[in-house]
């Protein structure tokens, strides 16, 4: 009402109610609507308030001999002939009356003539002229098919535009109609009918809601890491469940791995033909508990390493969330035994963390995994942000000396030796630094390189776990050789600018652990006394943390 009274009419300009679909019926001019019976059927209230009754009586009806046949009397002998007196009562009263007219459909009908008359009022609209509007300026697109045309299968490819439908429209057709059938097979009378269709409406908005959460981009990129099949394709090679089209087809990946199967089919959701109610019911389950997960600050964090950061399986990983469903603190402990072995693989705790271990050189793989946890750590903290699906793995993030390393090419070892220097890491040695750019290519001037750079930082622990962090690959080359004191400057600037910064990476530059007294410490380096501190407290933190 409000649209075609907002639009204004400008020659052939018409306002349009899209299609409806007509099959002839074996009357003359009479048509089967397939598709537009609710526009009709309103069209036909509007009008009659309009007192329009001769351009309205009979033209909508339902069949003889229907379940709709107190329906069909109301619409045409009521409100086509004297819908204004409908207007003089409620509904209360008027069924009291007439009591055979007790129905929903009824209901609504009586309920849409007093909402038409309700918004003529309070919007001030003069009849006429929208009568006019109505009746010269607003147009139906009216498709006409054959009389030998099946008018189910019409139905079914009205909105398909005969495009094959993904695995998700017919998990949601077989749900919706058969689901609330089985909910409520009760005799064909009308209140269960129209009860049977309410629950269909009431499944599809469900359904919906539960696309809408699957399609949010931390929720579909966090849970893609938890599936190891895939779904079945047609001839072309296309998947019949497309989950980037479809997000829900990840839930139903999800459901099918839980049930032990390899591969996501049509044939494994018909199976449960005979109780839709009860695979739906799972569904609903698997949905509202993974959802759980996902919002759960520990859950979430812990599942996250295991799958970006190990081959667990999805089927196993639900097996003991039911097993410890008495308390979900039980299910916590139980990840992080998981995670203790992807961490340590079955040794001793703390055996990893000897002095010298060459993290850079010889873990980096168990290197990365416990900067990430180190991450998880400090995420799990209240009040702190969730980890974002991203940092679960490293990702576009390269292993950073805080203490730069001693450079693998000759030609940069020259600007090395002058951060050695620069920052009373070692002596001035200008004769080393003058002959550089003439001797790179002589073998025992790049000796002696080595050899300078190593009487210097040959008691620096580059390669210890307290000097390694996980930085942005284009922040890590940008900052280079610099001292602490710059790299920090340049990742406070980072931060305050909005850019993301992995929690222990902050941490670690803003130096958490404990130095002791603060007149010790070296605001401008980072020394061996922060490495070896740092190295402590990760050790410290891992340990009370996979333990607690």
């Amino acid at each position: 009402m409000d649209d075609i009274n907002n639009f204004k009419p400008d020659g052939d300009k018409f306002y349009c109610l899209q299609n409806i679909t007509l099959v002839p019926h074996k009357e003359a001019n009479v048509f089967n609507v397939v598709d537009g019976q609710q526009r009709l059927t309103t069209l036909v209230v509007v009008l009659s308030y309009l007192g329009q009754k001769d351009l309205v009586l009979k033209k909508v009806r339902f069949p003889e001999k229907s379940i709709r046949e107190e329906t069909n009397r109301f619409l045409n002998e009521i409100i086509a002939l004297d819908g204004n007196g409908l207007l003089e009562t409620n509904w209360d009263d008027y069924i009291e009356s007439n009591s055979n007219f007790d129905h929903q459909d009824i209901f609504y009908l009586f309920s849409a003539y007093h909402a038409i008359n309700e918004w003529f009022v309070a919007n001030n609209v003069n009849k006429e002229a929208f009568l006019d509007k109505l009746e010269n300026h607003v147009r139906l697109i009216a498709n006409s098919i054959s009389d030998d045309s099946k008018e189910e299968k019409i139905f079914g490819n009205l909105n398909s535009k005969r495009i094959p439908l993904d695995g998700a429209d017919l998990v949601r057709a077989i749900l919706i109609t058969r689901v609330a059938y089985e909910e409520g097979q009760r005799d064909s009378n009308v209140k269960n009918i129209v009860r049977v269709n309410e629950r269909r409406v009431r499944i599809g908005w469900e359904l919906d809601e539960i696309n809408n959460w699957w399609s949010r981009k931390e929720v579909s990129s966090y849970f893609k890491k938890f599936i190891s099949i895939k779904s079945d394709e047609i001839n072309d090679g296309n998947k019949i469940f497309k989950e980037d089209k479809y997000p829900i087809n990840l839930l139903l990946l999800l459901f099918a791995e839980k049930k032990g199967r390899s591969k996501l089919t049509l044939e494994f959701i018909e199976e449960n033909n005979n109780d839709t109610l009860g695979l739906y019911k799972e569904l609903l389950k698997l949905h509202n508990t993974l959802k759980d997960w996902f919002y759960d600050r520990d859950i979430y964090h812990l599942l996250g390493f295991l799958f970006f950061q190990s081959k667990i399986k999805f089927k196993e990983l639900w097996e003991s969330w039911n097993d410890f469903d008495e308390t979900r603190f039980d299910f916590k402990q139980y990840l992080k035994g998981k995670i203790k072995t992807v961490i340590f693989n079955g040794s001793d705790d703390s055996s990893i963390f000897n002095d010298s271990t060459n993290w850079y050189e010889n873990e980096k793989e168990s290197l990365v995994k416990i900067l990430i946890l180190l991450d998880i750590y400090w995420s799990s903290k209240e009040n702190q942000s969730f980890l974002p699906f991203f940092a679960f793995e490293k990702y576009g993030h390269d292993i950073e000396h805080i203490f730069p390393q001693n450079p693998k090419e000759i030609k940069d070892k020259k600007a090395y030796i002058e951060f050695l220097i620069e920052n009373k890491f070692a002596k001035a040695n200008n004769k080393l630094l003058n002959d550089f750019d003439n001797q790179l290519d002589n073998v025992d001037f790049q000796k002696k390189v080595d050899e300078f750079i190593q009487k210097y930082i040959g008691q620096i622990k580059t390669n210890s776990i307290g000097n390694l962090v996980l930085l942005d690959a284009s922040k890590n080359r940008s900052i280079g050789n610099n001292p602490y004191s710059v790299k920090r400057a340049a990742l406070v600037d980072d931060i305050n600018r909005g850019t993301y910064m992995r929690p222990h990476t902050l941490k670690v530059f803003v130096r958490y652990f404990d130095l002791g007294k603060s007149e010790n410490l070296d605001s401008k380096h980072w020394t061996n006394t922060d490495i070896e501190a740092n190295a402590k407290a990760i050790e410290k933190t891992l340990t009370e943390f996979l333990n607690s």
